[in-house]
């Protein structure tokens, strides 16, 4: 029956998904970093010139910004924050001073995230009916579909969903590689590689995960181990790498290549990697790097630079009602464990259990979905920038593999009623937030109101509600509120009129308030401020949650 019908299924399920996608993203404004990531591509487009946003590669900024191109948009480029870099003043100036409205521009750059999100889909629908059959491909396709972390970030105009899309795709190309030692797929695995790198410099977890799959498979092919194909493998790697970064940045890519002691003389004005500031191991490697084949400042390494000191320096999160500058290793854990729909938790545990009971049956597939799960989440746990789930969506998709191939792979008792409820309670649960699903908690944690016990920032708060803030207001005649958002969005260009929000320590201030009072979680609870700043608020009970983002007060008198 799954056969016969794969295909309208899975044009069902991924229609669906299109329009849960579609229209919660018109009810949103910009999260906070969708106007740096737009503004940014648009720029390096424009003027090949990469000084915004050196944090993240281009590609997926190249992917958002493309539709713009056909609006005629302004760039400001005699904007000062232009001149001194600033990517987010920058990006504000784009958005909402433009030809054309703010949310007509929004919503175009987060229509190439959305199809790319489809691409995904489609992608996991395929490797699964190939290798583990219709059922398991129908039902990890399901697990995707219905996924409130997959339907929140695959409307955004940031570069998470694009990462996810070639990390599975290199790992099922080196995987058919090391199966087969055709040419054909290491060429695949290799490039696929690269655009994953100069999609998130996250990516870099890939080449540890190849390394070890290729000692397991080659454990079992010992031709694996030879040394023309490991050489050809390494070498096919490494060029894909440089080909692709070159490309990625083809109006610098001269910086890639190495300048010589009499060309630097000649030319003071290069800027050589050698000089760069780094507090992080990986800086001083690259200022090694840079001195030994004198190379120049080329944005690919600047950006690996920035991102090493971010996680050297560290970034403020929030878990379980306390903050940490430095994260913890458990936070993605109990993220995952809150985050996560509770049939899809059910599902991946028996998935785990039907995987130990049949395990004379796994086959070196189970290591294709296990091993890049295993490595990300060691390089996760390693990290000190724990400021949203959205950082674990790589792993997603193995896991949705995995877990439909046990459950249909394997004949067990009740198999089709259990898999029935489990897909019924899992749309039930995933629908129950929408269109907020940013904001989705499971009912084991106590749903999307009770998400700031354990998270806040990208996890339910990123600034997306004013728009569903005026909303509220107009639907209640609400002139003007006491406000303290926490976004990059303009309060003012979504209509709302507004005044200062004292905290705890202004008490005269506090005395004399008499308005409606609006809040967002991330600083209600203490995340980016001192923790007891709006401690007086929370000794109070909201009169509403908009979005579950944004918590009202009525303070009148």
């Amino acid at each position: 029956m799954f056969t016969r019908r794969f295909w309208p299924l899975v044009c069902l399920l991924l229609a669906g998904m299109a329009i849960l996608e579609i229209s919660s993203a018109r009810q949103e404004n910009q999260t906070y970093d969708e106007a740096v990531h737009l503004a940014a591509g648009y720029s390096y487009l424009k003027t090949g010139d990469y000084r915004m946003s050196q944090d993240h590669p281009p590609l997926a900024k190249y992917l958002v910004a493309f539709p713009l191109l056909f609006l005629h948009l302004d760039l400001p480029l005699d904007d000062p924050s232009w001149k001194r870099g600033d990517a987010f003043a920058f990006g504000e100036r784009f958005l909402y001073h433009n030809r054309l409205p703010a949310d007509t521009i929004l919503f175009l750059s987060r229509l190439p995230t959305m199809l790319v999100s489809l691409c995904l889909g489609l992608a996991i629908a395929l490797w699964t009916r190939k290798e583990f059959g219709a059922p398991a491909a129908l039902l990890a396709l399901l697990l995707y579909a219905f996924d409130p972390t997959i339907l929140a970030h695959s409307r955004y105009t940031t570069n998470d969903v694009a990462v996810t899309l070639f990390v599975l795709l290199a790992c099922l190309a080196w995987g058919s590689f090391l199966r087969s030692r055709k040419t054909t797929s290491l060429i695949a695995a290799s490039i696929l590689l690269a655009l994953a790198m100069v999609t998130k410099f996250s990516a870099v977890f890939l080449l540890p995960t190849f390394a070890i799959l290729y000692v397991i498979l080659g454990r079992k092919d010992r031709a694996l181990f030879t040394e023309r194909l490991v050489l050809r493998s390494v070498g096919s790697l490494l060029a894909a790498i440089v080909l692709i970064v070159a490309l990625a940045y083809a109006p610098q890519a001269k910086k890639l290549l190495p300048v010589t002691a009499d060309q630097k003389a000649a030319d003071p004005s290069l800027e050589m990697l050698a000089d760069i500031q780094a507090s992080s191991g990986i800086g001083r490697a690259l200022i090694w790097l840079g001195g030994a084949l004198g190379l120049q400042q080329h944005p690919f390494l600047l950006g690996i630079n920035e991102q090493a000191t971010h996680n050297a320096q560290g970034h403020q999160s929030y878990l379980l009602g306390q903050t940490s500058q430095f994260g913890r290793w458990y936070y993605f854990p109990v993220a995952f464990a809150v985050k996560t729909p509770a049939a899809t938790l059910a599902a991946l545990l028996l998935a785990a259990v039907l995987a130990f009971r049949f395990r004379r049956q796994l086959d070196v597939r189970c290591f294709l979905l296990a091993v890049p799960v295993a490595v990300y989440l060691a390089f996760s746990s390693w990290s000190s920038v724990n400021i949203g789930i959205r950082h674990l969506l790589p792993i997603y998709p193995f896991l949705f593999i995995f877990t439909g191939a046990m459950l249909a792979g394997f004949d067990w008792r009740r198999k089709q009623i259990v898999i029935s409820m489990i897909a019924i309670a899992l749309v039930a649960e995933s629908l129950s937030v929408y269109p907020h699903p940013l904001a989705f908690f499971n009912v084991l944690a106590g749903g999307p109101g009770n998400g700031t016990r354990y998270l806040s920032d990208s996890n339910l708060d990123w600034g997306q509600d004013l728009e569903n803030l005026n909303s509220y207001m107009e639907a209640r005649h609400i002139p003007r509120v006491c406000l303290s958002y926490f976004g990059s969005a303009d309060p003012d260009y979504y209509g709302i009129a507004h005044d200062y929000l004292p905290v705890s320590s202004e008490t005269g201030q506090r005395a004399d308030l008499n308005c409606v009072a609006a809040v967002s979680a991330t600083l209600l609870y203490g995340a980016y401020v001192p923790a007891d700043d709006y401690a007086w608020l929370r000794e109070r009970t909201p009169v509403a949650k908009v979005g579950y983002s944004i918590y009202v007060y009525d303070l009148r008198h």
